[in-house]
């Protein structure tokens, strides 16, 4: 059996939502449970599940109070009967042969967790042919990803055995904003191999209203996910150490811009990423492995707080 789980997270997307349920629908790989978990949605959301769970055996809906997208993704996990689990969410798209494409790498591979490409926008045209796989050892898609060499901690456009969230000890989404980032990293170790595949498999929609486009103070997860990441390898992985550095800093460091750019007055917060900054700057300067990006940052940073300003205007 390799039946997929996709579990998809709803709340309020109806302007979306028919769309991205059409996209799972049609998909060339049938062997398939889709997971509505509708999250206290107060507008359509629900009719339209209920609308292709009448339609088509595969669907099915499950119903909770407002808890977040952690909540709503976990309680998929606790339903899921699949041999693999998916991710989707409610306003995004995949393209036909998504699953069948993922499934076949998995299979081929090996590998407890496929990491299939995606791409920001809804495209006019549909890619086509397997592209090119690499199958790794967790640990070096690990690094990969704390680098930030490429983007591996998005759920979604990946497929995971499910065995990396049901064995003993569970895995779950914590409760927090990056939750993905939280997540990722524990989960890859969870399994020996993991196949990234140059494909696009997953078409992501960029809304202007969405977390990552405004601001607002859970944004300050993302120094508590950094700095649980860098104690974790610490203690368990000492060799992926340095790349989690890397990944605090770079969160350390585009959440004072982003504080600088929208006038947030947090003083306490401010310091805490200046602290890991200046502590940060002079390794992340001379590590081959850290990106263009990172390397210019430490160096603006010796110039101080206002060429941080100055660099926020760009």
């Amino acid at each position: 059996m390799n039946t997929i789980s996709v579990i998809i997270p709803v709340y309020n997307a109806e302007k979306w939502l028919t769309e991205a349920l059409e996209s799972l629908q049609g998909q060339t790989y049938g062997d398939f449970e889709a997971i509505l978990v509708d999250d206290g949605s107060t507008d359509r959301s629900a009719a339209i599940c209920r609308n292709f769970c009448n339609k088509d055996a595969r669907f099915r809906l499950i119903s909770q109070p407002n808890s977040g997208v952690s909540s709503a993704r976990n309680r998929g996990i606790d339903s899921a009967n699949g041999e693999w689990i998916a991710f989707m969410d409610s306003d995004d798209i995949m393209p036909p042969d998504a699953l069948e494409v993922m499934i076949s790498q998995a299979l081929k591979s090996g590998a407890g967790i496929v990491a299939g490409g995606f791409v920001r926008g809804i495209p006019s045209k549909m890619p086509s042919g397997r592209g090119h796989a690499m199958t790794l050892p967790s640990s070096t898609a690990i690094l990969i990803g704390l680098y930030q060499m490429r983007i591996l901690n998005n759920p979604w456009g990946m497929l995971f055995n499910s065995s990396v969230f049901k064995d003993e000890p569970t895995l779950r989404f914590r409760k927090c904003r990056y939750e993905d980032l939280d997540l990722f990293y524990q989960a890859f170790e969870r399994t020996d191999k993991v196949c990234i595949l140059d494909r696009t498999v997953y078409f992501y929609r960029d809304t202007p209203g969405s977390f990552i486009n405004t601001w607002s103070d859970a944004r300050f997860d993302a120094l508590d996910v950094t700095d649980r990441i860098v104690k974790h390898m610490a203690d368990r992985s000492p060799a992926l150490l340095r790349a989690a550095n890397d990944r605090r800093f770079s969160a350390h460091f585009n959440i004072l811009v982003e504080m600088l750019r929208n006038d947030v007055d947090n003083p306490q917060q401010k310091e805490r990423c200046l602290k890991v900054i200046k502590e940060q700057r002079l390794n992340e300067i001379f590590d081959g492995r850290v990106r263009l990006k990172n390397k210019l940052g430490a160096l603006v940073s010796y110039l101080g707080l206002p060429a941080i300003k100055l660099l926020c205007k760009f």
